[in-house]
């Protein structure tokens, strides 16, 4: 019987879920958030489990292996209730045992259960490490042979984060960097004390660093952090993210140091650009100099990074500057919603022994299901509303785009992620020297110095962008240097300090968005559009036609492509 595996994400960030077909690749994985409308869904990811049988014509049952990218062994020597709470509720009876016989063992590494149907097909179930979900995540889409490996979030069991390497003779991990030692929690900390929602906000705080001058307060802050071979050291009294009875991720003495925090909903100052900037720089610093000692160590060339400091898209594209790595991989889904993919990668590869796939290394991250045009066209009807089909729709799009309008574009297969890569889009003119604040203001209701990011064909790439040999960012997952002429061509798309989040654009993965580039060319001089996630603030990325139609009417959008269908308003 042909098998397939779900890999599933219920860390309590990003809830997904992700089903590998029986040749190893990736089917479908879609994020829990993108069906229930809840930006950033913590729920166990039932939507997202059953959307992906659904889209793959499979049942639950059909499923032989399922794993969790999270591993609960190292606390089962900690049992919450005693027996008669489980005999009260005799569904706890499961995890009494567990930790029970995990006590009297002295401790276990893993745990695997089996599931028997009704009608006696049996489920598997693997409990796969947080940060080795991670790393599957990068290493196993990189296709690398052999890689030197740096994972770094939040936290996981009972870490923060692994450096390692990666060979044909399996995973050898050569530093972690126990809680409450954390990167991921350093930024988050800041991003409160800045007035922003930690776990989640960080990209506004790496944004606003843009502006800000690192000199003001690195002396202040660079002592909070220390760098000894391969792992790193908070001074913890400066933090109290570790402690669960305490209001904020800061400690008072934070307070003393730099003054009073910034009130969520003020608006930022000086002052907070240059904490922010300081901050920014000692993260990149703190990594760069982890992997140089990693190298030191391997003496590799190749590298791939994951967990959620990964998305710090300015750190990202300083890598192959800072450290001695020719060739890094990172993926769309660095933080917990690739979660899913990874630990499915990695039960697959490393538990049940099963090979590889023969294939390139990711490009693309559309893993959503396609609607059919019926659809799409049922749901205009249903919906009452007028539309149009373009004998020529690319040049009819380009044309508005070019007039100056903002439009919703939707296509193909989702994204699984934080970043629209041109499937579920909001697209504008990047030329426009207003048309950042137009779409900040008026359409994702969102601050104003919030950036956007340019798509340029992958070929064309170079011509504006100061890149280093061999770089692309396919996933959006790289900030560089515009070109100066590039500046002053795309006033939209290029932040304060005269950099781009760039989307390198494939012809082969994106046929449709790429040819709109270039058809944009014709009327405006670049193939560059600015590209921005197809949802409102407080929204997750739209899924279906439905969700698409009701992002555009609620929004000040002006057109909306939807398939081979068109509306304006």
């Amino acid at each position: 019987m042909a098998q397939h595996i779900l890999g599933i994400n219920c860390s309590g960030f990003h809830s997904s879920a992700c089903l590998l077909g029986p040749d190893g690749r990736v089917r479908v994985a879609i994020a829990e958030e993108r069906l229930s409308r809840i930006k950033q869904d913590k729920s166990f990811p039932r939507l997202a489990i059953r959307y992906c049988c659904e889209t793959a014509g499979i049942e639950l049952t059909d499923i032989s292996d399922v794993f969790i990218g999270w591993n609960p062994a190292p606390y089962l020597l900690q049992p919450q209730q005693p027996l008669a709470d489980a005999l009260q509720n005799r569904g706890k009876l499961a995890q009494l045992t567990l930790n029970e016989l995990a006590a009297l063992q002295g401790g276990v590494s893993s745990i695997s259960q089996t599931l028997t149907g009704l009608r006696g097909s049996p489920m598997r179930l693997h409990y796969v490490d947080h940060h080795r979900a991670h790393l599957a995540n990068a290493l196993l889409q990189s296709r690398f042979a052999e890689a030197d490996f740096f994972v770094a979030d939040g936290f996981g069991e009972t870490t923060t984060g692994m450096l390692g390497m990666a060979t044909a003779a399996g995973l050898q991990e050569l530093a972690a960097n126990r809680t409450p030692h954390s990167l991921g929690l350093f930024y988050g900390a800041f991003t409160e004390f800045l007035g922003f929602r930690p776990n989640g906000d960080e990209w506004k705080i790496m944004a606003l660093a843009a502006r800000g001058t690192p000199q003001t307060y690195y002396e202040l802050l660079r002592p909070l952090i220390q760098v000894n071979g391969l792992q790193f050291e908070l001074d913890l009294r400066y933090f109290e993210f570790f402690l669960f009875f305490t209001p904020h991720y800061y400690s008072p003495k934070l307070v003393e140091l730099l003054g009073p925090p910034l009130p969520p909903g003020a608006e930022p100052t000086q002052r907070e650009f240059d904490i922010v900037a300081a901050v920014q720089r000692i993260t990149e610093e703190v990594v760069c100099e982890l992997l140089r000692n990693l190298h030191a160590r391997t003496g590799g060339h190749r590298l791939v990074l994951g967990g959620g400091v990964l998305m710090n898209s300015v750190l990202n594209g300083k890598l192959t500057r800072y450290t001695p790595y020719q060739e890094v991989f990172i993926g769309a889904t660095p933080d917990d919603t690739g979660i899913s993919v990874g630990s499915a990668l990695y039960g697959r590869q490393y538990l049940l022994g099963l090979p590889l796939p023969v294939a390139p290394a990711s490009t693309h991250n559309f893993f959503g299901r396609e609607y059919a045009e019926a659809e799409m066209e049922a749901e205009l009807q249903r919906r009452k509303l007028r539309y149009e089909r373009p004998a020529d729709l690319l040049s009819v799009t380009a044309a508005l785009l070019h007039d100056g309008q903002v439009l919703g574009w939707f296509q193909g297969a989702s994204e699984l992620g934080q970043r629209a890569l041109g499937h579920r889009s909001i697209l504008a003119n990047p030329t426009r020297p207003d048309m950042k604040n137009r779409v900040n203001a008026s359409i994702k209701y969102r601050e104003a110095f919030r950036p956007f990011a340019p798509a340029v064909p992958e070929e064309r790439q170079h011509e504006f962008f100061e890149l280093p040999a061999g770089e692309t960012a396919y996933f959006m997952e790289k900030v560089f240097p515009l070109r100066p002429a590039a500046r002053q061509q795309l006033p939209a798309v290029t932040h304060d300090d005269g950099t781009g989040r760039l989307q390198s654009v494939r012809a082969e993965d994106n046929p449709l968005f790429h040819e709109l580039l270039l058809t944009f060319e014709r009327r405006s001089g670049v193939p560059v559009l600015l590209n921005t996630s197809f949802n409102l603030n407080g929204m997750p990325l739209v899924e279906s036609p439905a969700d698409a139609l009701d992002c555009y009417l609620r929004s000040g959008l002006d057109a909306l492509v939807l398939g081979p269908f068109l509306l304006r308003k």
